[in-house]
């Protein structure tokens, strides 16, 4: 079958989660096919008003009508299980760009606010993470400045 026409929404959940978010949406939607890791593309022919309604749908977890333009989701950082996605998102980090942009440790120290029971183990799968890295790779002196740079006010 061909691709439909229509105009793409690129979008940071999978196929089968953007599927679920659409049911008994309508309004356009022709088609969703996966885009990547965690990633799926929505092709629809809705405007105006609906089309912010369709946005809308994917605003918690990140879009774009390009491809180039939507950062990976949180969710693809090596390390990370679906727990910690979710508390990452909760304090408003969706996408690896942004955990880059303000660093493991604050990420860390922001969770630790909304979730007082939360381990250094997150703080060493957001570094190591970052870094292409198995956790548990981590050195003890890597992990005693991670440490440390969480305490300092």
């Amino acid at each position: 079958m061909a691709t439909p026409k229509g105009s793409h929404l690129f979008v940071n959940v999978s196929p089968s989660e953007a599927r679920r978010r659409l049911k008994g949406f309508g309004h356009g939607v022709r088609k969703v096919q996966s885009s990547g890791r965690n990633q799926a593309v929505v092709i629809h022919t809705a405007t105006g008003q609906h089309l912010l309604e369709l946005e809308a749908k994917f605003a918690d977890v990140g879009f774009s009508s390009t491809e180039n333009d939507l950062n990976e989701p949180i969710e693809n950082l090596r390390n990370l299980g679906p727990a910690s996605a979710t508390w990452l998102r909760e304090v408003e980090i969706t996408t690896i760009a942004e955990l880059e942009r303000i660093g493991p440790t604050l990420a860390y120290r922001l969770v630790k606010q909304k979730q007082p029971a939360v381990s250094l183990n997150l703080l060493w799968a957001l570094a190591a993470g970052l870094l292409d890295q198995d956790w548990r790779e981590l050195s003890d002196e890597q992990k005693d400045k991670l440490r440390q740079a969480t305490e300092e006010d």
